[in-house]
């Protein structure tokens, strides 16, 4: 059986969120349970500890009482003078060590919930890449990754927390999946950053609109490096929301004051984390690559290059399915570029979906010269679509065994999906079916598409090779081929998990018409042609002609005409009566 990618189920679902919040319930209370990161007022702290809002009972000059509120930050180092702060400190590590088993039975639901919402979405609404495996274990891995650098932040120094580059994963999932995915995961990081500094209202709306913000704004995917504007706009939209949150939630804020303290103001530190949370991205897109097992535009452009050997392997020993390959990847192009999908992978996948086909030519009825007879007039219907069903096995161990990228692997096990041979399979009711066959026996065993990419390619597999048999070819006969094809993938639900919309398939077929009736269009045939076709003689072919010889034949030419138009001027001149002159 054909090995494919996996798809994460509920039970899948759970377990990768059950892992997923026991590793951040280390992460959050990891100096709770290390005794020696206690921090006593009268050491230097072993780790940064930042207080939670405390409010105190302050005498004025006046003598009245006065509520103040105070969140102190221990810096790592540091020996609290203050005894205030000092007893501040004792009552607070005294209730936070060891931690409650409420505490962590409470964090731990809260983390898994989150995960498991992140996880249910992925099935839900992003059924496609976002259902599978290897998406939603990378995604849970990016997202402890980062969150367990931004607690390593948060113990190692006193800068602001708003400086964590918390709109990085939310981009890299921009650029490699899409932008529904994209939201989801800002809101789940919000939340989760949020925990390590006690889910403080103001650090929630400002986490949540770092990185709702950066993935509004970047939409370009062509381009990797618009992530870095889009982080700065993030800065500039978090700075802002800083100032407005705690107007609104703490009763207000000194903004010069802050601006004051520099390195250690919560405004700038807003603006800053938003612009690095973009530099990071762009810079480490390799590590998006690796956890989500995605493809870098630079590798598909590698790709692209016909030199490729397994390209020239395709060319060489399947022409015909080479040029059929090509074909496919112009108009599958155009299609993914009209519905916003990636044009570019889309062009790759189509370039390497048939490489089994190498593997025995013969069989494919592209592959033979006019004068060749088929293979399959000798064989039993079962044995055929056996024979036409290992094109996807093959291809598919080729591309893994030369490296070739999953993401363009999907191509060749997905572009048939576990559709049904219809020749073969008719052909075998037809003899009666004598070895009782049942149906799975010619069904393809690939996987159906799960992305816009991979589906399109299935449909324009069908379409390519249908326009061929379209005589004469014109925009009504064309559309409905189209149609008819879509329908029909539509109907054996060969369309169900690749996330196509209505409106997609609708421009998906305007567009593949355009493109057929502009390739196929009407041309007037050559003289030599008509002249052929009529039986008479055929026309002189032109000789060689070098560009000095161009040049002297058209000046020698131009000199003629010169000097015939100023013969037949005089001739003129000559021959008008005297009185005219």
């Amino acid at each position: 059986m054909l090995r494919t990618r996996l798809i994460a189920g509920t039970t899948a679902g759970f377990v990768l969120s059950a892992v997923f919040a026991t590793i951040l319930i280390g992460v959050n209370l990891m100096e709770t349970l290390v005794e020696p990161l206690r921090v006593d007022p009268d050491q230097p702290a072993p780790v940064t500890l930042r207080l939670p809002p405390t409010t105190l009972r302050v005498a004025d000059d006046e003598g009245g009482i006065q509520l103040e509120t105070i969140a102190p930050t221990i810096g790592r180092g540091q020996v609290v003078r203050d005894r205030i702060t000092a007893s501040i400190v004792r009552m607070y590590e005294r209730s936070r060590r060891p931690p409650s088993a409420g505490v962590i039975i409470g964090l731990w639901f809260i983390y898994l919930l989150i995960a498991g919402m992140m996880t249910s979405y992925l099935r839900g609404f992003a059924p496609g890449r976002g259902a599978l495996l290897r998406t939603q274990a990378g995604l849970l891995g990016l997202a402890a990754f980062l969150l367990i650098l931004a607690k390593s932040f948060l113990l190692a120094t006193d800068l602001s927390p708003f400086l964590i580059p918390l709109g990085a994963l939310p981009l890299w999932a921009s650029l490699f999946l899409e932008r529904r995915t994209a939201f989801m995961m800002s809101v789940a990081l919000a939340f989760l950053t949020a925990s390590f500094v006690g889910f403080r209202l103001t650090a929630i709306t400002v986490f949540l609109v770092t990185g709702v913000t950066a993935v509004a704004v970047f939409r370009d995917r062509k381009h990797s490096a618009g992530m870095m504007l889009a982080g700065a706009l993030s800065g500039l939209a978090a700075a802002a929301t800083l100032v407005a949150s705690k107007m609104l939630f703490e009763g207000g804020m000194d903004v010069g004051g802050d601006l004051s303290r520099l390195l250690h103001s919560d405004i700038v530190a807003a603006a800053a984390g938003g612009a690095l949370g973009g530099v990071i991205a762009f810079l480490f897109q390799g590590l998006a690559v690796l956890a989500l097992g995605a493809v870098s535009r630079q590798r598909l452009v590698d790709l692209t290059d016909l030199d490729q050997p397994l390209l020239q392997r395709m060319a060489k020993e399947a022409p015909g399915s080479w040029e059929h390959s090509r074909a496919m990847a112009n108009l599958a192009e155009a299609a993914a570029a009209a519905i916003g999908a990636d044009s570019l992978l889309t062009r790759v996948g189509a370039y390497y979906h048939d490489l089994g086909k190498t593997v025995q030519p013969a069989y494919f009825v592209e592959n033979l010269e006019t004068s060749e007879t088929s293979p399959h007039e000798e064989l039993e219907p079962d044995v055929s679509a056996d024979a036409i069903m290992a094109h996807v096995v093959e291809g598919t161990k080729i591309l893994r065994k030369a490296g070739i990228p999953e993401p363009v692997v999907e191509f060749a096990y997905s572009h048939h999906g576990t559709s049904v041979i219809e020749y073969f399979w008719h052909k075998c009711l037809e003899q009666g079916n004598p070895k009782n066959r049942k149906e799975s026996f010619f069904r393809y065993p690939g996987m159906r598409p799960r992305t816009k990419e991979t589906a399109i390619l299935m449909l324009v597999d069908s379409i390519e090779a249908a326009a061929r048999t379209i005589d004469p070819p014109s925009k009504e006969r064309f559309e409905e081929m189209v149609q008819r094809i879509i329908f029909v993938k539509l109907k054996q639900g060969q369309l169900d998990e690749c996330g196509l919309t209505t409106v997609d398939l609708r421009v998906l077929a305007t567009k593949l018409v355009d493109t057929l009736v502009s390739v196929h269009h009407k041309r007037i045939k050559y003289p030599w042609q008509d002249r052929k076709d009529k039986g008479e003689e055929e026309l002189p072919i032109p000789g060689v002609a070098t560009e000095k010889d161009i040049a002297r034949e058209r000046s020698e030419t131009e000199a003629d005409e010169e000097k015939r138009r100023a013969e037949a001027e005089a001739s003129a001149g000559h021959d008008s009566h005297p009185e005219d002159r």
